[in-house]
């Protein structure tokens, strides 16, 4: 509906009621005659389910690992700045909130066994780590074979 404005003379404005569009409808994104209708079976649900639990777990694995290499990389950091420590002089080494002074040599090997210790953490992580991963690539295989494209495994 467009109405001329008078006051204005010989270059009348036009000014439009408002009117609303549809947005056009989402594409479609199957071919007609493409069978989409996958029955989900209790098998297929529960590896849909331990594809879920599996995919958190690796997540948490992945957040450890990091932290744990971290850790190692705090203590190789120690282990440098004792290298650089007079011989004589006592380190104060940190157990837990309390600190303790040790000989420098007391306190490398400490350091080295929590090197030690910490380094077999991130092993036995990244043991775990390839597991849940075979496992998960596994599930995937199935329920991709199962239900092609409408399913969605993927981050």
């Amino acid at each position: 509906m467009a109405r001329a404005a008078a006051s204005h003379g010989p270059r009348a404005a036009l000014t439009c009621a408002p009117c609303f569009v549809a947005p056009p409808p989402p594409p479609c994104r199957t071919q007609p005659g493409d069978d989409d209708d996958v029955e989900v079976r209790l098998e297929d649900q529960q590896h849909i389910n331990t594809f879920g639990r599996m995919n958190g777990r690796l997540h948490d694995l992945e957040e450890d690992l990091k932290a744990k290499q971290a850790e190692h990389e705090l203590l190789d950091d120690a282990a440098n700045e004792i290298i650089l420590a007079d011989d004589d002089e006592p380190v104060r080494y940190a157990f837990g909130e309390c600190y303790y002074e040790v000989t420098k040599d007391a306190a490398d090997e400490l350091l080295e066994s929590q090197k030690d210790k910490i380094a077999e953490e991130v092993s036995k992580i990244e043991e775990e780590l390839s597991s849940v991963r075979a496992t998960l690539a596994d599930l995937k295989t199935k329920l991709y074979g199962r239900f092609g494209k409408s399913i969605n495994l993927e981050e």
